[in-house]
């Protein structure tokens, strides 16, 4: 881990957890082998958080980082950076002869055509709410999900469950990333009696803390326990199981675009989850053959040096994520203050990484 202060003593066994599922550069691995990720958003009046997103997930380490956009936004994410690989085959109701009679499968085909070759994908980033466009995106979920393809849902990938919750219940290879109003919006849709945040910042920190989860856990399970990061003062990682309070420090900013950061970084810590799984290196970690069931057996992956179960790993790097972007921002927020873009977090995200995780052990990387 890298030179980082501020960090508490709960968080930086985290951090030393999380460096295990990062893969090592070695010379043995080929392209791809260190993350395919797509992002699935970019409309007309959106073409900056695809970019914002895809960026982030590039920055981190992915090798292979795409853009699955709507015609109309594909010249213009293009322009922003060469980088990214864009794929103007998102269809919308400008795109399709009659917008009320559509087939959704078949004009989903094409996106759907290219999940054997990725291993992760973020959904909603610019995405709008264009009917055309939602329902081929519903088609590409429901496929991601037979094939057990992870996904992160932001913006308007979450409207697509406030409307459907079916799409992700039960999806324990999914993260939700809901702001305060959206994680409103997702309680009401599932009946779900939370407090609001209002309501829990008139409590102490103790309570407060203790209520934000308990409200996080309920929606996690009222999902069938798909992992949330509910993004706030400080965020809350919940399976409905297990909670995680990131109290890493961030920026005083909250600039459009910083929810996007997070999306794409945890579109590659979910490559690199993959990859962990299939044993693509020796992380030299102990044989854990058993699933993590309980809060108890998850707190001890995440402390001993056993090798984590799908469970607990997911909830490991949804945690790093928000480490990361949290970090991201403290560092912008420094440097740029009130002036702050999502476009500095950016900026930041490498160096944040080698601060908090750092290169795992055996990485052919120079020394800077």
């Amino acid at each position: 881990m890298g030179k980082v202060q501020h960090i508490s003593v709960p968080s930086k066994v985290l951090l030393q957890k999380a460096r295990k599922i990062v893969p090592p550069m070695l010379e043995k691995f080929h392209k791809g082998q260190q993350g395919r990720i797509a992002v699935i958003g970019g409309s007309l009046d959106y073409t900056g958080a695809p970019y914002f997103s895809a960026m982030a997930s590039a920055r981190l380490g992915c090798d292979m980082s795409h853009v699955i956009c709507e015609s109309s936004a594909a010249t213009v994410i293009k322009s922003y950076s060469p980088n990214l690989m864009v794929h103007p085959i998102l269809p919308s109701s400008n795109s399709v002869k009659d917008p009320k009679s559509i087939d959704a499968p078949s004009l989903a085909s094409p996106i759907i055509s290219m999940l054997s070759r990725l291993h992760a994908l973020v959904i909603g980033p610019g995405l709008g709410r264009d009917g055309v466009t939602l329902q081929v995106v519903k088609e590409v979920m429901k496929e991601a999900r037979s094939r057990s393809i992870p996904f992160v849902l932001d913006a308007d990938g979450l409207l697509l469950v406030t409307e459907n919750p079916d799409l992700v219940k039960g999806y324990k290879n999914c993260i939700l990333t809901p702001n305060v109003n959206e994680f409103s919006r997702l309680a009401q849709a599932l009946k779900i009696d939370v407090p609001s945040l209002a309501q829990i910042s008139s409590d102490d920190e103790g309570d407060k803390t203790s209520k934000e989860a308990e409200a996080c856990e309920k929606l996690s399970n009222a999902l069938g326990g798909v992992t949330i990061i509910q993004k706030g003062p400080h965020d809350v990682i919940s399976n409905g199981n297990t909670s995680i309070i990131n109290d890493i420090q961030g920026g005083l900013k909250r600039s459009g675009g910083q929810g996007d950061t997070l999306t794409g970084s945890l579109g590659t810590l979910l490559g690199w989850r993959a990859v962990y799984h299939d044993g693509l290196w020796d992380s030299g970690e102990q044989e854990n053959l058993k699933e993590a069931q309980s809060k108890e057996e998850i707190q001890s992956e995440l402390e001993s040096n056993k090798r984590m179960s799908p469970t607990t790993s997911l909830l490991l790097i949804a945690w790093a994520g928000s480490a990361i972007t949290r970090e991201c921002s403290r560092r912008a927020f420094k440097a740029k203050g009130r002036s702050m873009q999502a476009s500095d977090l950016t900026d930041e995200v490498h160096e944040s990484f080698l601060d908090l995780i750092g290169e795992p052990e055996g990485s052919k990387v120079p020394h800077l």
